[in-house]
């Protein structure tokens, strides 16, 4: 999670379903991918 935005990583790992991505992802860590890239940009602001 490098702050990339939950469309881009959907892509980038082969879905062509943005919906469906958020879906699987929400199924196997409990919320939605959103919440993990927003957690990613406050870390790497904090460190800079």
């Amino acid at each position: 999670a490098d702050g990339t935005s939950p469309s881009h990583a959907a892509y980038a790992v082969g879905y062509e379903s943005v919906p469906q991505f958020t879906r699987e992802y929400r199924r196997l860590f409990g919320a939605p991918p959103a919440r993990d890239t927003e957690q990613a940009r406050r870390r790497t602001s904090a460190a800079a």
